[in-house]
């Protein structure tokens, strides 16, 4: 039987039975085909680097100094903050909860991003939820994010949380759908945001 543990180099499934488990931080999460889940790892900075130049065309994750997170050292860092944002004492900004960070990755490309909530907080079940996620824009409309989020469930399954509530705009037709595919039952919406909770024990 696969079962996921957090530790300080991140979530990793492993098999109890094995002699020897692999490190997490380039464990595979969802064992089955290319693409996989995975913890962030360095194996993908330069695809990495050009998906947050992809995004930032497009007004996201700004924040991000792509010139800094060349460096190798930098992005070790980065690496190492993200992974730490699931131990419960890390150190975080005000309204933000633990989370478990993990990559969408194929070989060495980087096609996508999903977090998990380990908890919800008031302003969370009303805008955002359990998981977010989003896909690279270049590798869009290719299924991704309907195969990620189902290989995410069963991790969120084994962190004790079902169902999960996931949320997307009012106008985000292909997120509805992704949501929908897996199950969710929609709630009462807030404003424009729709929320729906997705089962997660009936895929573990």
């Amino acid at each position: 039987m696969l079962e996921a543990v957090i530790t300080r180099t991140g979530l990793c499934v492993y098999n109890p039975m094995s002699i020897k488990a692999s490190r997490c931080r380039d464990s595979v999460i969802h064992n089955g085909p290319v693409p996989n889940l995975v913890a962030p790892t360095e194996r993908v900075h330069a695809s990495y680097l050009a998906a947050v130049a992809d995004f930032q065309t497009q007004g996201a994750h700004i924040d991000l100094d792509i010139g800094e997170l060349r460096d190798g050292a930098a992005f070790r860092r980065y690496v190492d903050e993200l992974i730490a944002r699931a131990e419960p004492d890390a150190p975080r900004p005000t309204g933000y909860v633990p989370e478990t960070v993990l990559w969408w990755v194929d070989d060495a490309a980087f096609l996508g991003r999903l977090s998990i909530r380990h908890h919800l907080t008031e302003a969370l079940t009303r805008v955002g939820g359990h998981i977010g996620y989003e896909v690279v824009p270049a590798a869009r409309r290719r299924g991704h994010a309907t195969t990620m989020l189902g290989a995410a469930l069963p991790i969120a399954s084994r962190l004790g949380i079902d169902p999960v509530l996931i949320t997307c705009d009012r106008d985000n037709i292909a997120s509805r759908r992704v949501i929908e595919h897996h199950g969710g039952r929609p709630d009462a919406a807030y404003e424009r945001t729709l929320r729906f909770w997705v089962p997660t024990k009936a895929v573990t």
